[in-house]
């Protein structure tokens, strides 16, 4: 389940013929499979989307009402509250996050009485990086966390594994301007901000490659790019003939076809359901963190070749809760929580035998 950051519907060759960036791989996954012409993430920011799709439920059923979570944020998912991983993981499935969490982490405090809040202010004094994470992602289902704690652009600029930080911090990098924007914040010695999405890659396509035959698992992949800072890899620079942005937006779409790439030389191509989506629009005017469409509009492709056939497209307006609930039916899992759940299944609509009206009905946005 691969979630780019800040790519916009426009973005995406196959969804755009006017498009301006070349997007081969993402291409070449909606012409495998379907492509959705009217889908819509649950906000227009970050974080709510993130906690729609690994849980089907919308973000505003939690403390966050508005804006997203920092690099120090408590968690937002509850332990006992159900995710796509804790299922699959329950029913057989070996489960991994690779990317950009945006979810709250439960740092170790030095004086625990002081409770981090949601705040792109809060200072960094009071957090040990060189003790354990105490609640993350592998206290929600996953038993693998390779990623950062929130946007690329946020503090504390390090690589987590597991519930660990690879280089505990003992500098502070000053912030940066531009389009190439971070803010002032602790930095591990390993960490170099256009190296990032290169090693998330790496680190995604290893995942795949390790599996063992007949092991069934589960890849949340999602992306840092192409969200500010907006620093393509050398290899990309002046890549689209166009600007940093659709420079950026080229890398993401490499990142997209190695992890196609990896399940093709594992042989499971016929066996692997591979979705690409986004979870707001882009940072331009009317877009992200707005309510207008370009804002919540997104990119959705799914592609299975043993169960969802070639060169599709489908019009129905759906929400990407709905693909909560569609990988559950994928795998035949029955989720626990499930009347809590807001999606829908996409299933009817893929194999468009959905009766008139299944998708319709009222969506709610945060914002």
């Amino acid at each position: 389940y691969i979630l780019a950051d800040d790519l916009g519907y426009g973005d995406v060759g196959a969804l755009n013929p006017a498009c301006k960036i070349r997007t081969p791989s993402m291409d070449l996954l909606a012409r495998q499979g379907m492509k959705f012409t009217d889908a819509h993430s649950g906000s227009a920011v970050c974080t709510p989307t993130r906690y729609g799709v690994l849980t089907g439920r919308y973000a505003w059923r939690t403390r966050l009402q508005s804006g997203v979570c920092w690099g120090y944020s408590l968690p937002l998912i509850a332990r006992e509250r159900m995710t796509v991983a804790s299922m699959l993981k329950k029913n057989g499935y070996r489960t991994a996050c690779v990317g950009k969490w945006h979810l709250g982490l439960e740092w170790t405090r030095k004086d625990p009485s002081i409770l981090p809040n949601d705040s792109s202010n809060l200072k960094w004094d009071n957090f040990d990086f060189s003790k354990p994470i105490v609640s993350g992602p592998n206290q929600l289902g996953f038993d693998y966390f390779f990623g950062i704690s929130a946007s690329l652009d946020m503090h504390p600029h390090v690589y987590i594994e597991n519930d660990r930080v690879t280089s505990v911090p003992t500098k502070i990098i000053k912030g940066n301007g531009g389009k190439a924007f971070w803010r002032e914040g602790p930095i591990g010695d390993d960490f170099k901000h256009v190296e990032v999405l290169d090693k998330l890659t790496e680190k995604a396509v290893d995942f795949i490659g390790d599996q063992e035959p007949g092991e069934p698992f589960f890849l949340y992949f999602p992306l840092t790019a192409p969200h500010k800072p907006i620093i393509p890899s050398e290899k990309f620079l002046n890549r689209s003939g166009l600007n940093e942005w659709g420079d950026f937006v080229m890398q993401v779409d490499e990142t997209v076809g190695a992890v196609m790439q990896a399940v093709e030389k594992k042989g499971l191509t016929d066996r692997t359901l591979i979705i690409v989506t986004s979870d707001n629009g882009m940072p331009f005017p009317r877009a992200k963190a707005n309510l207008y469409e370009y804002g919540i509009h997104m990119p959705l492709a799914i592609a299975w070749p043993t169960r969802v056939p070639a060169a599709q497209e489908s019009d129905e307006l759906v929400s990407l809760i709905d693909v909560t609930r569609s990988i559950f039916d994928a795998a035949q899992v029955t989720p626990m929580q499930e009347e809590e759940m807001s999606g829908r299944s996409l299933w009817p609509a893929i194999q468009k035998n959905a009766k008139p009206g299944y998708m319709h009905r009222e969506f709610v946005f945060s914002g």
